[in-house]
């Protein structure tokens, strides 16, 4: 029995490995980003508002290919589509420091929606197939975000010391520091592609997919496709919520950091790199606690925090103190993933998993752009002034949005419970019938 034991646990931990480096090979891609893209936009003499365009854009066209993408995924396999998602991003990456107009700079960066759409589907649902639901689910999502989440430090702070020409002088003019970062965005992306493809084999030829398993089919017995799709309505309300209100705060952050404070370059890029490292050892504790405490009571927890934390960071009278509002707002507000992860791929069929997550992210990815536009149009407009009074009276009320955000989801997981329960009072009657 030990040694069944032992070869569980070997055999685990080989299967959670391979998944943590494949989230944080395609994490590190996206860190890079947060930091070179807003700086990048300027350096071409643009503005915070193309900036929000750029953004929204990629945004919405990753919502058009999620729904598709998520069928791909779910009939032609997780690794494939995940191959063909981040290749295709990473081309379009590689492309863009030969690009001069800025029309097809912004084109460009909308494609890369494209290889996100289908990478990001693929990559959580094959967590989910390869995992038990509930206390494993929620711990191989707690260790596999925390291990992205440790990489996107490196990307946050490399774009941001490559960028500055104090910290790596002798690299002129500033357009090649920015060819630099993308070929490293673009080179990571490929390989994530390829190592995706070939996990998803690993995986197949060594595990089995939870999701069919014997154990599993009495739970996945009353997941018709109807409910299914409800649930996905109902979980895909509390990310619209949650999605416009991230898309006016989110990515004008480090924008109104540099507005406001006008750090150094690699000074920028070390605040999300700091912030990763308190984002990860939070987003392990909720992966390994969540299940004890609740995962619904711990998600409304951390995201009541949010505004609260935004205020102050906003209204932080010098720099420090708001790195610190940063630092622990973030953490905060994303620590929540592992349990609202693990808790909706535990409400959906195994079989209809990619489509499921599909039309979740579709919500966010839409609400989220549109917030960003929103914010793009405010900007450019000159209606709330400048990027400054901008973040300092709207961010802590968009925020406010979080924690309401979490009721759509407590209706979905209390009306899946009760007809749980119904369906099984009514399987024993059945049985006592007989």
């Amino acid at each position: 029995m030990e040694d069944e034991n032992q070869v569980k646990l070997s055999e685990n931990t080989a299967k959670v490995t391979r998944l943590s480096i494949l989230s944080s090979l395609s994490r590190v891609t996206r860190s890079f980003i947060h930091v070179a893209l807003p700086l990048f936009v300027l350096a071409i003499g643009q503005t915070e508002s193309f900036y929000g365009v750029m953004v929204a854009a990629a945004g919405y066209v990753q919502a058009f290919v999620l729904f598709p993408a998520g069928i791909f995924s779910d009939r032609k396999g997780r690794g494939l589509s995940v191959l063909v998602g981040s290749i295709f991003s990473g081309i379009c990456y590689l492309l863009i420091p030969f690009t001069t107009d800025n029309l097809l700079i912004l084109v460009l960066y909308a494609l890369t929606g494209v290889g996100s759409g289908f990478a990001s589907t693929s990559i959580s649902a094959l967590v989910a197939d390869y995992t038990e639901k509930g206390e494993e689910r929620t711990k191989s999502y707690g260790i596999t975000i925390t291990a992205a989440t440790l990489t996107a430090m490196i990307g946050s702070f490399l774009a941001g010391f490559i960028l500055d020409p104090s910290a790596l002088p002798g690299i002129n003019p500033e357009m090649v520091r920015y060819a630099i970062v993308f070929f490293i965005m673009g080179g990571t992306g490929i390989v994530t592609g390829v190592y995706g493809y070939y996990t998803d084999r690993w995986l197949h030829s060594n595990h089995e997919k939870v999701g069919w398993r014997t154990e599993e089919e009495s739970y996945e017995s009353g997941h018709t496709a109807e409910h299914d799709t409800r649930t996905a309505i109902l979980f895909g309300a509390t990310q619209t919520i949650m999605g416009f209100s991230s898309g006016m705060v989110i990515p004008y952050l480090l924008p109104w950091i540099n507005a406001a404070f006008t750090p150094d370059p690699v000074v920028l890029g070390s605040i999300p790199a700091i912030s990763s490292i308190t984002l990860a050892t939070g987003t392990l504790f909720v992966g390994l606690q969540s299940e004890r405490v609740g995962k619904l009571r711990m998600i409304f927890i951390l995201y009541l925090f949010a505004p609260i934390l935004m205020f102050g960071l906003v209204y932080a009278p010098f720099f420090l103190l708001m790195v610190a509002f940063y630092i622990t707002r973030m953490a905060a507000a994303n620590m929540a993933r592992p349990a609202t992860n693990s808790l909706f791929m535990g409400e959906v069929s195994g079989a209809r998993r990619g489509r499921s997550w599909a039309i979740i992210r579709i919500a966010w990815t839409f609400s989220r752009q549109t917030g960003t536009l929103l914010t793009s149009f405010m900007l450019g407009a000159g209606l709330v002034g400048g990027m400054v009074t901008y973040g300092q009276v709207l961010f802590p009320i968009a925020m406010l949005l979080y924690p309401v955000s979490v009721i759509p989801m407590y209706v979905a997981v209390r009306r899946n419970s009760r007809r749980q329960q119904e369906s099984e009072a009514a399987s024993q009657l059945h049985a006592v019938g007989e």
